[in-house]
């Protein structure tokens, strides 16, 4: 029969020829200089990294209020847009005449009604007359002017509409 004997040594080597732990050379800690310029590097890399950080998120701001603005100025051009062809609508003869036929109760002439008026002289008139015909002619004239003067001021619709057309004008030969 065959015995085994105890080990007592680890790994089976014997004690004698372990190994022995060698002090590696003490090695210098690095100088209070040194760390401090290596604390400084890692420092400044932290705030340039994070700067970095701060600028490119300016920049992703930045390209987001450009893209708003744009969005709107869009927006802006299409309402405009809309704008101007509810005036051109607006301006048509066709609405302004639906608008005096219905709204403000305006007739439409006929054709065929229309009286055209002349004033006839006599021929012997005397040269007084005459003067007295041109005074009365340039009474008439001024208070010709005066009623004209007040439907211009009354007929408000006229008005608005002779504005309206000026400022289409205007617009159109700006822009």
């Amino acid at each position: 029969m065959i015995v085994a004997r105890e080990r007592v040594e680890p790994y089976g080597l014997p004690e004698n020829h372990r190994r022995p732990r060698r002090r590696a050379a003490a090695a210098p800690g690095l100088l209070r200089r040194e760390r401090l310029a290596l604390t400084g590097m890692v420092l400044v890399f932290f705030c340039t990294c994070v700067i970095i950080a701060f600028y490119y998120t300016q920049v992703l701001i930045t390209g987001y209020r450009l893209s708003s603005a744009k969005k709107e100025l869009a927006q802006l051009r299409k309402e405009s847009h809309d704008l101007y062809t509810k005036v051109q609508k607006l301006s048509s003869l066709e609405n302004i005449e639906r608008i005096a036929v219905h709204k403000l109760g305006m007739v439409k002439p006929q054709n065929d009604r229309v009286v055209v008026v002349q004033a006839v002289e006599p021929a012997g008139e005397t040269a007084a007359a005459g003067v007295a015909a041109a005074a009365a002619e340039k009474d008439r004239a001024g208070e010709d002017r005066a009623l004209a003067g007040e439907r211009r001021e009354q007929n408000w619709v006229i008005n608005a509409f002779a504005k309206m057309v000026s400022r289409l004008e205007v617009s159109m030969h700006s822009g």
